[in-house]
């Protein structure tokens, strides 16, 4: 259901409910902006970018009455605080992202007991945020490469000298906060950087462990080839090989075993009941 938009005197005198069809449209429009380069610069964007937004959301949504301020400028500092957020607890162990609910994924006790030290945190357990991946792609466009560019280590150095502001549960946003567009853009680019390094490092390590399994499964392949195995078929050499590199144990007794006994050990393992024990 939409949810209505709201005003009153004094704090939040411009606060605003937005809806989902208003959140899809502003972060369509952004990731537009975002590779415009008539729009982007290396601090962020450009001054007349909050313009462009409310141009372009007027046209996707005739009479929505959203402004470039106070409105859509409100909007995009409440969805990069979440956004930072969740980042940052992506960054740390025990964190991942259900893609299908689009909802941090972790148990609620280590959440709970991660938002104590990071109050900025609080709110996000089982709440959807639909839009990380495509901010995750307006704000984290120089790191795909896996390297930083130069303006990333200093935002990086900064990130713990901010005070976040804590998560708000509903839609709305109010016109209180002050801030410049570049300095916005380098609180998100430095919390892009622990995610992307944390996420590049996971990577390489799990494609250093495929070509690991890779290697030891060419060696043992060609080891047990060389054995030529009198009345051993090639289906039941791949067949021990398989053993062999699902099983460690056994690839280690394989590995010390002296040259005139590996034959008799490689037929110990296709006999019996066939399911590779000794």
């Amino acid at each position: 259901m939409e949810e209505s938009s709201a005003s009153g005197g004094g704090r939040g005198r411009n606060k605003r409910f937005w809806t989902k069809e208003e959140d899809k449209v502003l972060v369509e429009a952004l990731s537009e902006l975002a590779v415009d380069p008539h729009c982007r610069c290396e601090a962020g964007f450009r001054n007349e970018y909050m313009t462009r937004l409310e141009e372009d959301i007027g046209k996707a949504l005739p009479g929505c009455g959203l402004k470039a301020t106070p409105h859509i400028d409100s909007r995009l500092k409440t969805l990069s605080t979440k956004f930072r957020a969740i980042a940052q607890m992506l960054s740390t162990s025990g964190f991942a992202w259900d893609d299908e609910r689009k909802m941090i994924s972790v148990d609620r006790a280590a959440n709970d007991e991660f938002c104590k030290s990071h109050p900025n945190c609080k709110n996000l357990y089982g709440v959807a945020f639909p839009h990380f991946h495509e901010l995750m792609n307006i704000y984290g466009k120089d790191y795909a490469t896996g390297k930083p560019a130069e303006g990333f280590v200093e935002a990086v150095n900064n990130l713990q000298k901010d005070a976040p502001a804590q998560v708000r549960l509903d839609s709305s946003d109010d016109d209180d906060d002050d801030g410049c567009d570049g300095s916005d853009m380098n609180a998100h680019l430095s919390t892009m950087a622990n995610v992307m390094a944390r996420t590049d490092d996971r990577e390489q390590r799990a494609d250093e462990r495929e070509q690991k399994m890779v290697e030891k499964s060419e060696q043992v392949l060609e080891e047990l080839l060389s054995l030529n195995l009198e009345g051993v078929t090639p289906s039941q050499i791949f067949q021990v090989a398989n053993i062999l590199t699902a099983q460690p144990n056994k690839l280690m007794i394989f590995s010390k075993c002296p040259d005139a006994l590996k034959g008799s050990y490689v037929k110990s393992l296709l006999g019996g009941s066939g399911d590779g024990e000794a």
